[in-house]
């Protein structure tokens, strides 16, 4: 059984969703997951897991949210050790940088020698069913890619 961390940043509930989803579809796969919030995960102890999934929303301007922000820093220092890793994010169109802080998630992530192991997902506001089967499918390219 592989140990996923599923960590995420919330203001309007809608990463809440999409990460109590995730935890629920690799539960029932058999995984062993964690599901914590981005301001409570140690960027350091991400290699203790065998994948990381994070969701987060773009703030304002296309920035990190402000209660990730120690997070993603850290992960400047964080040798991830080829660690497996997968980013999702809702935010609106409706800005100019939709979903630009799953995109700095992902290459801080690949930067810090993590491996990426599906295509990160960005969803428009509440996330629909066409979306959570996107976010199905990046929990099924995760799990593949431990199973391997």
């Amino acid at each position: 059984m592989s140990k996923i961390l599923i960590s995420y940043t919330s203001m309007t509930g809608h990463n809440e969703k999409i990460a109590e989803h995730l935890n629920q579809y690799l539960t029932d796969k058999g995984e062993d997951v964690t599901l914590e919030q981005l301001v409570d995960s140690d960027a350091y102890s991400l290699p203790d897991y065998d994948a990381v999934i994070i969701a987060t929303y773009t703030y304002h301007d296309g920035e990190v949210p402000d209660e990730a922000q120690d997070f993603y820093e850290d992960l400047q220092d964080v040798d991830l050790d080829r660690t497996k890793f997968a980013v999702v994010g809702s935010s609106s169109k409706g800005h100019v940088h939709f979903g630009r802080a799953v995109d700095y998630f992902t290459m801080q992530l690949n930067s810090s020698n993590g491996e990426q192991v599906a295509d990160s997902v960005k969803i428009n506001q509440e996330p629909d069913e066409d979306d959570f089967k996107r976010v199905d499918q990046l929990a099924d390219y995760v799990i593949k890619s431990l199973n391997k």
